[in-house]
């Protein structure tokens, strides 16, 4: 029996992903799927995605704000006066969780009137690079890893990515730690080069 209160999900594709997104796009989207997780890791990189595999999307989510809190310590401390924060953005899909119908539609009300957006991405990190007067803010959606049939993209998460990277803002769709300390923090350690 389903439930004519529980909104269904639009979910994409995300073994077409490249049908839907613009070339240039594509580099800020980087998932793993079960079929690339190491079966006996030998690399520290190997071993972190192996360990991060069997969690679920807040745990590579976490790891990812670890990895964020790390650099940014770095280069806070390099470059003084500098500012660097990772925010969880609240779209009150998480809260739900517990809720009968009627208190999650009562939350999810009361969420959109908040001004939250579905599907506007988990993460925003802003950056603030004092010496240049420079700001900018970095968007990112985490996924599970799992099978392309488990990662679950819905379309406005779609629509967000590619309207914020249209805005000038650089934002990203990820599952893969190594992606996230190797592409993301690396546009954001970026932003702190003088030239």
């Amino acid at each position: 029996m389903t439930n004519k209160y529980k909104p269904k999900k639009d979910y994409v594709d995300i073994k077409n992903i490249s049908d839907l997104v613009p070339e240039e796009l594509l580099l800020k989207i980087n998932l793993l799927f079960n079929k690339d997780i190491p079966k006996t890791p030998e690399t520290a990189d190997e071993v972190l995605i192996w360990q991060l595999a069997s969690g679920k999307e807040t745990d590579i989510q976490q790891h990812s704000h670890k990895q964020f809190n790390l650099e940014s310590c770095q280069l806070k401390t390099l470059n003084k006066f500098n500012e660097l924060e990772f925010v969880q953005n609240d779209n009150g899909d998480g809260a739900a969780g517990n809720l009968t119908n009627g208190q999650r539609i009562s939350l999810f009300n009361r969420k959109k009137r908040e001004g939250s957006r579905k599907g506007f991405p988990d993460v925003s990190m802003y950056i603030f690079n004092q010496s240049l007067n420079l700001r900018d803010t970095v968007f990112c959606e985490f996924k599970k890893i799992g099978t392309p049939s488990a990662i679950h993209l819905t379309q406005e998460q779609l629509d967000w990515f590619l309207k914020l990277n249209s805005m000038g803002f650089n934002a990203y769709i990820t599952n893969n730690p190594i992606f996230f300390r190797d592409v993301v923090m690396k546009d954001i350690r970026g932003f702190f080069k003088e030239d």
